[in-house]
């Protein structure tokens, strides 16, 4: 038989699979009903979820006499009874099954009435899962007859099957109610009716000393005249009972979930009352408050993660119960209202006369962003949840996560915390700072402060053994714990002493993991002190066997060869011990970088813009937060301009916010000045740069002192040497070179891209065509210095090389580039010959209205300049759709231009002849 706790787990992956049915997100149904196979492969339940989700797929033929059946909501998955209980309950119709009940419509002969039959499925049921059942029955019992809580009408045993007997809830519950409406959400005169109700029946389940643990959308019941029902007390406790919440167990709906119960804490009301939180935000705004791809992902927002406020959402929601939702959601539940009957008062309070429009300050508010967001890094996670699971099960491990900073490591780390207590494991956090004065083995000392703080002296006294004396002279909390402590006694010499520390620490550690799995975080280690560190390595090497987990955290930019960290890693990597790994995180992708957006705006981005934001920050999630709260803060991204982004093509040009300025700046100003002014000059030339072009471009710098100040720079990662090439290098982020250029004033930058455009179009002589695209940018950000002559030759060239190379979109941004310097001048050849292009390239990326409009001014002012063969040109550039029309009509004016007998003439009359048969 299952032991208790993989029952637990398979109950609870069987509700999520039941939830993700009536939702229709097949594919959470068939990732937690695959989940339940790998402990039960023969599970009835999650076979036919399974089935439901191919079926939905397209995946699968129809059911032949070997498949298995697909639940309905209509549809008995076996035949349908004729009766329960000798009779007295007639079966009318069968109304739905979950993952523990079918549900019936009956009559009631007895009491001649129609009722609801719940006939609970035990197959695979323990001891635990009976009495969980039985619990139900207690607590729903125990209630009594409320208006606001489903009453239970009659308990007992159907053919070793429990059944419950309840009334019949005509109007669904609110999760279908939600459905019905094309934004999910309801009005919000509505959403407090029915919020005033549960409210009401809460307060009268806490006043009989219950908890219901799983308030949800799914769970409250409308009687026909719309008065609300909270049902299912299946997961409830009586508060007389606290043994039942001791375990590690998750019970609820995870989008639903407050966060102390996700983390095997204690609950009580305010428990309830952040679930009714959940359901209020997702009545309100027609979204749940945290989504994710995983339910850890879920459940680390609900701990770490503030929502966005339901205003943001929803215009009309009043201020004051914009408050009370977020009140109802503090991760803190001393933050929460203390009670029901407080939530039904401020309920009560809401005026719906008084919605006010937001001001200009509130649609800039950053408070309207979710925080601590987690998106992607799917394989890193991957790698260290399974690098935990060998930590619980006794072979202990030791992850160093690395990345620049600003990357998410710390997120990362505390994403990787909340699966830890799922997994019943307790975390200690121990951090490095920058600043100097902080005592040696300070993230040790907080780690085990940490642990001290909650422990009785007897655990202590049992988990730190004989080492305790030494351990209290480290962390004075011990000896406040344990003032009976006797001394241990003084050693030869420091290393003896430092050997016993050592082993006091590791022997803690490896007996702590005994009471619980330990996860140790050690954050920011590039900032260790090298005690710590020497620490660090002998843990490493005595902890093969124990349940404990050690993640260090660093940012690999900051590691020289010669750095403490730099030899502990080296150490850490030639032990023969094999629990050592490292992970490097790297930035968010595309696709990550639009999540990250949409979840922390609670908004989908508008197009165009996680291109624009992932190119300028390449995925480092500091610098993404930094942009998308400026991006706020500037009403760029608000609500007011969610309905035109659809259609929109605006082009987006993201600012560097003070935030990674500060951030980047902070990196520069530990390069030497001489470094600085070499690379700022570098920075002007472009992404990627040559030695030699710097040599040119800085006069007063000799060869040697050159490569020191790029070799600095390489030191500090400010940019990395290309393989191709010797003396190519690059920025190792965009916005490095980004905040370079910015430092520099406006007329010396001007000037410096005049030099170096100068400096490049000698350098490359007779092969200055291949390289017009660098030519035009260079010359162009000099424009207002040299004038356009240069700027219009190379971008017009680069353009043309665009074409040929079906580049359309590149070549669209030349001949715009182009085509602003001629502005306000008479349309002339060169004009002429930009419109040209742009519309050929317009063409080929399906603008047709901009293409036309081009094609045909170009085509003007050839036919007035008795230039035929260019006017043939535009006419026959191939379009498609609505320009058959005009095109055509330029086609006849040029077939009068040419010879009939020509080539260009028979080509024209065959793209003519096309049109006309569209």
């Amino acid at each position: 038989m299952a032991s208790e706790r993989v029952q637990r787990q398979v109950e609870r992956l069987l509700d999520e699979a039941e939830e993700a049915v009536t939702r229709t997100d097949w594919a959470l149904a068939r990732d937690r009903a695959q989940n339940v196979l790998a402990f039960d492969p023969d599970n009835s339940d999650a076979l036919t979820y399974i089935a439901a989700a191919d079926r939905a797929a397209g995946t699968v033929n129809p059911p032949t006499e070997a498949t298995v059946s697909a639940p309905s909501p209509s549809a008995p998955t076996a035949p349908l009874p004729a009766f329960f209980k000798d009779g007295r309950y007639m079966v009318k119709e069968f109304l739905g099954e979950g993952a523990r009940k079918r549900v019936y419509l009956v009559h009631d002969t007895l009491l001649d009435r129609d009722v609801a039959f719940a006939l609970i499925k035990t197959e695979g049921l323990d001891d635990t899962g009976r009495q969980r059942i039985l619990r139900e029955a207690q607590t729903m019992g125990r209630l009594g007859d409320h208006p606001n809580i489903v009453q239970l009408y009659d308990l007992g045993d159907e053919q070793g099957n429990p059944y419950m007997v309840m009334p019949v809830m005509a109007s669904g519950d609110v999760e279908s109610l939600l459905k019905q409406e094309d934004d999910r959400r309801l009005e919000i005169s509505r959403t407090l009716a029915i919020a005033s109700d549960v409210c009401r029946g809460l307060a009268h389940a806490h006043a009989s000393g219950a908890l219901h643990r799983d308030v949800k959308p799914s769970n409250v019941w409308l009687s026909s005249d719309g008065t609300a029902r909270i049902g299912d007390f299946g997961l409830a406790v009586m508060t007389d009972q606290s043994h039942l919440t001791s375990d590690d167990v998750m019970v609820g709906t995870v989008s639903y979930m407050p966060p102390e119960q996700a983390m095997g804490s204690a609950v009580d009301e305010r428990s309830d009352l952040y679930s009714f939180g959940a359901m209020l935000y997702e009545m309100v705004t027609g979204k749940q408050p945290f989504l994710g791809d995983d339910p850890v992902g879920i459940i680390s927002q609900h701990i770490n993660t503030p929502p966005v406020s339901p205003a943001w959402h929803n215009a009309l929601c009043p201020r004051p119960l914009d408050a009370l939702i977020l009140r109802l959601l503090a991760k803190d539940p001393a933050q929460r209202p203390g009670s029901a009957s407080d939530v039904l008062a401020a309920l009560t309070d809401v005026d719906l006369r008084a919605v006010e429009e937001r001001t200009q300050e509130e649609a800039r508010s950053l408070d309207s962003l979710a925080g601590g967001v987690f998106v992607g890094r799917q394989r890193e996670m991957a790698v260290l949840k399974s690098a935990l699971d060998d930590s619980i099960s006794g072979r202990g491990r030791l992850v160093m996560l690395a990345g620049e900073p600003g990357i998410g490591k710390t997120t990362a780390a505390a994403e990787l915390t909340t699966y830890a207590g799922l997994r019943g494991a307790e975390v200690l956090w121990g951090r490095c700072y920058e600043e100097r004065g902080m005592p040696p083995y300070w993230p040790w000392v907080q780690a085990i402060r940490s642990y001290v703080s909650d422990k009785t002296p007897d655990e202590l006294r049992e988990d730190m053994g004989a080492g305790a004396a030494d351990i209290a002279d480290l962390v004075a909390e011990v000896k406040e714990k344990l003032p009976d402590l006797i001394p241990a006694p003084a050693l030869d010499n420091p290393d003896s002493e430092r050997f016993r520390l050592f082993d006091s620490i590791t022997s803690f550690l490896a007996n702590a993991g005994k009471r619980r799995p330990l996860t140790v975080v050690l954050d920011d280690l590039h900032w260790a002190d090298g005690p710590s560190l020497q620490l660090l390595q002998f843990v490493s090497k005595e902890f093969e066997r124990a349940r404990l987990m050690v993640l260090g955290t660093y940012r690999d930019i900051e590691l020289s060869r010669r750095h403490p960290l730099a030899e502990t890693l080296g150490e850490l990597t030639r032990s023969p011990s094999g629990g050592f790994q490292r992970v490097l995180l790297r930035g968010m992708t595309l696709q990550d970088v639009g999540e990250f957006i949409d979840r922390s705006s609670g908004m989908a981005p508008p197009t165009g813009l996680p291109e624009v934001v992932h190119a300028q920050t390449e995925g480092n999630a500091l610098f993404v937060t930094e942009v998308v709260r400026l991006l706020v803060q500037e009403r760029e991204l608000s609500q007011e301009l969610d309905i035109s982004w659809s259609e929109s093509e605006r082009t987006w040009d993201v600012r560097i916010p003070e935030g990674v300025h500060e951030v980047i700046g902070r990196r520069l100003n530990q390069l030497s000045e001489h470094c600085n002014s070499v690379i700022a000059v570098a920075a002007v030339l472009g992404r990627e740069f040559e030695a030699t072009h710097l040599r040119l471009l800085i006069e007063d710098t000799t060869e040697d002192e050159l490569l020191n100040a790029l070799e600095e720079a390489l030191a500090a990662r400010v940019i990395e040497e290309l393989p191709q090439a010797v003396g190519s290098y690059r920025f190792t982020h965009a916005l490095i070179r980004k905040t370079l250029t910015d430092e520099i004033s406006t007329t010396r930058r001007v000037r410096l891209h005049a030099r170096i455009g100068e400096t490049l179009e000698s350098l490359y002589g007779g092969e200055v065509e291949a390289h017009a695209a660098q030519l035009a940018y260079h010359f162009g950000e000099a424009e207002t210095v040299i004038g356009p002559a240069k700027l219009l030759r190379y971008s017009q060239a680069a353009g043309i090389r665009a074409l040929n190379g079906y580049a359309s979109e590149e070549a669209a941004a030349q001949f715009q580039r182009a085509l602003a310097a001629k502005e306000g001048q008479p349309m002339d050849s060169e004009s002429a010959a930009i419109l040209l292009g742009l519309g050929q390239a317009e063409a080929m990326m399906l603008k047709i209205d901009e293409a036309v409009s081009h094609l045909r001014q170009a085509f003007d002012f050839y036919v007035e300049a008795g230039d035929a063969t260019r006017a043939v040109t535009a006419a026959d550039v191939p379009m498609t759709g609505r320009a058959f029309g005009i095109m055509a009509t330029l086609i006849e004016q040029a077939l009068h231009l040419i010879p009939a007998d020509s080539m260009e003439a028979g080509r024209l009359l065959s793209v003519y002849g096309r049109y006309l048969g569209m």
